[in-house]
């Protein structure tokens, strides 16, 4: 499955039946989930970045360096737990 853009979600069409939901409540909702997603994207993007930055700039000091390493992976796969389930 392709990563879901807010523009996938924009454009997103809806076939019309009787009795359906109301059209202006859906748009109204996927402004919503886009304007989150938009966010979401974006503060992971930010977490990435610092952590690229936070082990570029780390020296090799041992012990210390270890464990900045451990919690920076450990950040990472949260990031990518977080993606997997906004993109479910």
């Amino acid at each position: 499955m392709s990563r879901l853009t807010p523009m996938d979600i924009f454009n997103k069409d809806f076939k019309h039946a009787i009795r359906g939901y109301d059209i202006e409540e859906v748009n109204e909702f996927l402004d919503l989930v886009i304007k989150n997603y938009e966010e979401v994207l974006q503060e992971n993007e930010y977490l990435k970045d610092q952590i690229k930055k936070l082990k570029k700039n780390q020296g090799g000091s041992g012990a210390a360096a270890n464990q900045n390493d451990d919690l920076m992976d450990q950040i990472l796969m949260r990031l990518e737990r977080l993606e997997q389930i906004v993109l479910r």
